[in-house]
């Protein structure tokens, strides 16, 4: 059985790998993992680049 990660950002099945975002320590040093898609990853990074 395979297992096929849901994108946090648009809530699409993920057909190909996509990315993970972690999110920054909480004081007992758990983080939050998110899968992305391709498309959300390259919209997210399309924002990145302009904020500089």
């Amino acid at each position: 059985m395979a297992i096929s990660p849901i994108c946090n950002k648009c809530g699409k099945e993920l057909k190909k790998f996509g990315g993970l975002i972690f999110g920054p320590p909480n004081e007992k040093d758990i983080v939050k993992k998110y899968h992305i898609c391709r498309d959300c990853f390259r919209k997210l990074e399309k924002s990145l680049k302009k904020s500089k």
